[in-house]
Protein backbone atom coordinates (compact mmCIF):
# COMPACT_ATOMS: atom_id res chain seq x y z
CA UNK A 1 0.00 0.00 0.00
CA UNK A 2 1.27 3.44 -0.52
CA UNK A 3 0.06 6.98 0.39
CA UNK A 4 1.63 9.87 -1.11
CA UNK A 5 1.16 13.67 0.58
CA UNK A 6 0.93 16.56 -1.93
CA UNK A 7 1.68 20.33 -1.35
CA UNK A 8 0.63 22.59 -3.80
CA UNK A 9 -0.72 19.66 -5.31
CA UNK A 10 2.35 17.98 -6.26
CA UNK A 11 3.86 14.69 -4.18
CA UNK A 12 6.09 15.95 -1.56
CA UNK A 13 6.41 12.33 0.50
CA UNK A 14 5.14 8.99 -0.35
CA UNK A 15 4.57 6.29 2.41
CA UNK A 16 4.28 2.48 1.66
CA UNK A 17 3.63 -0.37 3.74
CA UNK A 18 3.16 -3.89 3.54
CA UNK A 19 -0.60 -5.17 3.68
CA UNK A 20 1.60 -8.34 5.05
CA UNK A 21 2.76 -6.69 8.15
CA UNK A 22 -1.05 -5.04 9.18
CA UNK A 23 -1.31 -5.86 12.82
CA UNK A 24 -4.43 -7.61 14.41
CA UNK A 25 -4.99 -4.24 16.06
CA UNK A 26 -4.98 -2.22 13.18
CA UNK A 27 -7.21 -4.68 11.87
CA UNK A 28 -9.89 -4.65 15.10
CA UNK A 29 -10.05 -0.99 14.82
CA UNK A 30 -11.40 -1.57 10.89
CA UNK A 31 -13.73 -3.84 12.16
CA UNK A 32 -16.01 -2.09 14.83
CA UNK A 33 -16.18 1.02 12.63
CA UNK A 34 -17.03 -0.49 9.37
CA UNK A 35 -20.27 -2.11 7.58
CA UNK A 36 -18.62 -5.83 7.54
CA UNK A 37 -21.48 -6.82 5.55
CA UNK A 38 -20.91 -4.54 2.72
CA UNK A 39 -17.16 -5.52 2.91
CA UNK A 40 -17.90 -9.17 2.72
CA UNK A 41 -21.29 -9.15 0.28
CA UNK A 42 -21.03 -5.40 -1.46
CA UNK A 43 -20.46 -4.28 -4.64
CA UNK A 44 -17.37 -2.46 -5.43
CA UNK A 45 -19.48 0.86 -4.68
CA UNK A 46 -21.13 -0.46 -1.93
CA UNK A 47 -17.26 -1.07 -0.56
CA UNK A 48 -15.93 2.87 -1.44
CA UNK A 49 -19.32 3.84 0.33
CA UNK A 50 -18.54 1.80 3.31
CA UNK A 51 -15.20 3.14 3.32
CA UNK A 52 -15.63 6.53 3.18
CA UNK A 53 -18.25 6.99 5.77
CA UNK A 54 -15.49 5.50 8.02
CA UNK A 55 -13.08 7.55 6.71
CA UNK A 56 -15.46 10.81 7.47
CA UNK A 57 -16.79 9.46 10.41
CA UNK A 58 -14.20 8.51 12.44
CA UNK A 59 -11.49 11.28 11.45
CA UNK A 60 -8.97 10.44 15.06
CA UNK A 61 -9.34 6.34 14.28
CA UNK A 62 -8.62 6.97 10.82
CA UNK A 63 -5.20 9.26 11.71
CA UNK A 64 -4.50 6.82 14.51
CA UNK A 65 -4.21 3.37 11.99
CA UNK A 66 -2.56 5.63 9.48
CA UNK A 67 0.41 6.31 12.07
CA UNK A 68 -0.04 2.22 12.79
CA UNK A 69 -0.29 1.18 8.88
CA UNK A 70 2.82 4.16 7.55
CA UNK A 71 5.63 4.30 10.18
CA UNK A 72 6.86 8.02 10.98
CA UNK A 73 3.62 9.66 9.63
CA UNK A 74 2.80 12.98 11.12
CA UNK A 75 -0.52 14.79 11.22
CA UNK A 76 0.40 17.22 9.06
CA UNK A 77 1.53 14.76 6.72
CA UNK A 78 -1.98 13.04 6.76
CA UNK A 79 -3.81 16.31 6.51
CA UNK A 80 -1.24 16.48 2.92
CA UNK A 81 -3.27 13.31 1.64
CA UNK A 82 -6.07 13.18 -0.79
CA UNK A 83 -9.39 11.70 0.42
CA UNK A 84 -9.53 9.79 -1.95
CA UNK A 85 -5.90 8.11 -1.49
CA UNK A 86 -7.10 7.49 2.06
CA UNK A 87 -10.07 5.89 1.03
CA UNK A 88 -8.08 3.11 -0.89
CA UNK A 89 -5.72 2.14 2.09
CA UNK A 90 -8.44 1.24 3.58
CA UNK A 91 -10.02 -0.28 1.00
CA UNK A 92 -7.29 -2.40 0.37
CA UNK A 93 -7.22 -3.37 4.52
CA UNK A 94 -10.63 -4.13 4.61
CA UNK A 95 -9.85 -6.85 1.34
CA UNK A 96 -6.85 -8.08 3.28
CA UNK A 97 -8.83 -8.36 6.39
CA UNK A 98 -11.53 -10.29 4.53
CA UNK A 99 -8.76 -12.35 2.66
CA UNK A 100 -7.02 -13.24 5.99
CA UNK A 101 -10.55 -14.56 7.49
CA UNK A 102 -11.08 -16.59 4.42
CA UNK A 103 -7.48 -18.42 4.21
CA UNK A 104 -8.06 -18.81 8.02
CA UNK A 105 -11.70 -20.15 7.68
CA UNK A 106 -10.51 -22.41 4.93
CA UNK A 107 -7.55 -23.87 6.65
CA UNK A 108 -9.45 -25.43 9.48
CA UNK A 109 -11.94 -27.12 6.95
Amino acid sequence: MKLDIYKNHEIVKTYTADTINITFGVMEDFAKAVDLDKLTSGSDMEIMGAVIKFVMSSMDTVKDLLKEIFEGITDEDIRGAEVSDICGVFADVGRYMIDQLTKHIRSKN
